[in-house]
């Protein structure tokens, strides 16, 4: 997939906005503040429906507008044009104009076009909470099956109804049994389909991240990531009767404590992920240098499985991450794009040190207050 033109208007700090993108390497520089992240947030809420910031779209829009709007085009690796509108206003939000219709809903764009973010935020994959590492698996495998998108609204839903069940028997006492039982038979159903199609993700994910992290170490290293489904320390277990049977027995278990707690204490929505390096738990015991070289391995590998998965190449966001690297790990991460020959977008404030990464195809953006500038180099 190449996003071809990308059409801002008051978002963020843009008030109006045009880029047209090259098909290999665009480098979009500035200040911090300058509205370089803003443009790669316009690109994700397009293709995600969602920025990859923690903001809600009343807070994108520019200060004293009411709306904002954005357009983009793209063309597929079958040479297919497609476009999408979102429109932002009062009374939310609107996706129109797409190849696939009129006020779509977010579920029907996801996974069009295909993107992998890495931003210095996503340290919080082998950093942060389960939360961070349970996002890390849903916006990858909605972005990579319908189905499973569906599958998450719905159990999403259904945890939300059950959870006010439960809250409703621990603070009065009362609860509607027989609605609770149907409610509960739903969600493990639900549940057993999203837990096995994690543990199919990462089976198929593994090799990859295990490979690009061998690329990019400095010194031979063992990575290696678990997924840790609630409720079910079995690796072999992956069939959905039998994940459908653990969690009836946990349930079994746990009802009546669920009841005095008020809360849903089983299910996909307490998963975890765990990354080790030679054995150790990387949270605990690896180095800066180490989760930055997992968190690369990460993004590259999940490039990978999308683009096999989708038979489409993602397009790649680097947010200022190169701040963050190393130049050899910096030249590596640029090898691997180059060979990959995916439509990359990246955001720096001094490029000088890595001029010598970029093709002559290289299209530059210079980034002042919102405002866009061409540059050629």
């Amino acid at each position: 997939m190449k996003i071809n033109e990308l059409h801002i208007s008051n978002f963020r700090n843009h008030e109006l906005s045009t880029l047209k993108f090259g098909n290999d390497l665009n480098l979009i520089r500035g200040l911090n503040g300058s509205g370089k992240t803003t443009i790669l947030e316009a690109i994700s809420v397009c293709a995600l429906s969602k920025t990859f910031q923690p903001t809600q779209d009343v807070g994108l829009i520019k200060a004293k507008s009411t709306s904002y709007s954005l357009k983009l085009t793209a063309k597929s690796d079958l040479d297919i044009d497609y476009k999408i509108s979102v429109d932002y206003r009062s009374n939310g939000r609107k996706i129109f104009n797409s190849s696939y219709g009129d006020n779509l809903l977010p579920k029907e764009v996801i996974g069009v076009i295909p993107l992998v973010i890495l931003t210095p935020d996503n340290k919080n994959i082998t950093f942060g909470s389960p939360g961070d590492r349970r996002q890390f698996l849903d916006t990858i495998l909605s972005q990579s099956s319908k189905k499973y998108v569906d599958d998450a609204l719905r159990n999403k839903k259904l945890l939300k109804q059950r959870n006010a069940l439960l809250s409703q028997a621990a603070k009065s006492g009362n609860i509607d049994e027989n609605l609770l039982q149907i409610i509960t038979e739903q969600f493990i159903k639900c549940s057993a389909d999203i837990i096995a199609k994690r543990i199919k993700f990462i089976y198929e994910f593994k090799p990859y991240f295990i490979d690009t992290y061998s690329y990019i170490a400095d010194i031979p290293e063992a990575p290696d990531i678990v997924y840790l489904p609630d409720s079910i320390r079995d690796n072999a277990v992956d069939d959905v009767g039998q994940i459908t049977e653990i969690l009836n027995e946990r349930y079994q278990k746990i009802n009546r404590i669920e009841k005095i707690r008020g809360a849903t204490l089983f299910g996909p929505q307490r998963d975890d992920l765990l990354f080790t390096i030679n054995g150790l738990k990387s949270k605990d015991s690896a180095s800066q240098g180490q989760h930055k070289t997992l968190l690369i391995s990460i993004k590259l590998a999940e490039f990978t499985f999308l683009n096999e998965i989708l038979n489409e190449t993602p397009v790649l966001l680097f947010d200022d991450i190169f701040s963050e690297l190393d130049i050899e790990r910096s030249n590596k991460v640029f090898s691997r794009v180059i060979e990959n020959k995916s439509q990359t977008i990246i955001t720096m404030t001094n490029s000088e040190r890595l001029m010598g990464s970029f093709s002559s195809k290289a299209v530059f953006f210079d980034i002042t207050e919102g405002k866009v500038q061409y540059n050629d180099e």
